[in-house]
Order: C-alpha cells, then sequence, then structure tokens
C-alpha cells in the first residue's frame, strides 16, 4: 500500500472512530491488514495535522484541524451568549465587557482563533482587551466578533 491510499485509510479511521492513542490507530490499521511502524504513524499524524480534541468521555482523542475550528467557534458563539457584557472600540483596542470570571475565557478562545490584525489579548476578571495593529482593524475584528453572535 502506498503512502496515499495509507493517509486515506487514517483519514477514515479517524473520521469512522474515537482514536485515542498512536497504539490504538496502530491497531486499527493492522485491523485493516496494514502493518506500519509507530515512527510511520507519526509521521502521517503530522503530515495530516491531526490535533487532539476532547472526546465524548472528556478523554483526548485525533481530530482534523477544521473540527478544531469548528469547536473553538462553537465555544466563542455559546460564550458570547452566556457572558458577554457590551464591546467596543477604541483606537487600537476592542474592550469586551464580561460577566465576572469570564474574561480569561474569551481571551483563550481569541487567541486560538487565527484574526487577522489581532497582536494579543489581555485579560483580568471581568474585561478582555484586544490589542490591534490598527484602529480599521479594530472595527474589522469587532465586527468579525459580532458575527458570532447571530
Amino acid at each position: 500500500m502506498n503512502k496515499e491510499m495509507r493517509l486515506q485509510m487514517i483519514s477514515k479511521l479517524i473520521s469512522d472512530h474515537e482514536i485515542k492513542t498512536q497504539e490504538e490507530l496502530g491497531q486499527w490499521l493492522h485491523t485493516s491488514g496494514l502493518q506500519v511502524t509507530q515512527a510511520t504513524i507519526s509521521r502521517d499524524i503530522r503530515e495530516l495535522k491531526l490535533i487532539k480534541v476532547p472526546s465524548k468521555d472528556g478523554r483526548l482523542k485525533y481530530s482534523f484541524k477544521i473540527d478544531q475550528d469548528h469547536f473553538i467557534s462553537e465555544k466563542l458563539r455559546h460564550k458570547l451568549r452566556d457572558a458577554l457584557l457590551g464591546m467596543e472600540v477604541i483606537n487600537y483596542f476592542v474592550i469586551i465587557k464580561t460577566l465576572p470570571g469570564h474574561a480569561h475565557a474569551f481571551g483563550a478562545l481569541l487567541d486560538s482563533m487565527e484574526i487577522s490584525g489581532k497582536a494579543g489579548t489581555i485579560c483580568g476578571n471581568d474585561t478582555c482587551l484586544i490589542i490591534c495593529r490598527s484602529p480599521e482593524e479594530a472595527v474589522s475584528i469587532k465586527q468579525q466578533i459580532a458575527l458570532y453572535q447571530e
């Protein structure tokens, strides 16, 4: 079996099953009639850009990055609905006011997203400050975040 076929098989296994370890992936490949080394599995995981995300039972499983982006988007949508008090733009900054204790969650979610023009975040207890590269990008970032509220 060539590399492309092996990568397709791994992709299908990851899509069809909650695979939590390289060893488990190796067992599934063996069951499918393919003998591979741990080093090959490790390289294939890197090439497919697989990441670990929470599974139904709370443990981590392999997934595709696109699934992670969806997961983060959904968490941000819920956080905006449940804890956002307001947002405003001041020059290079977007200020997000939250219920007490929720600002760090906003910062962590925003830091994990690739948002053009965002330099970083600083969070307190109830305020998350997004530092932007220009005032125009601050307005754009506020608008992008607001889209998650719809």
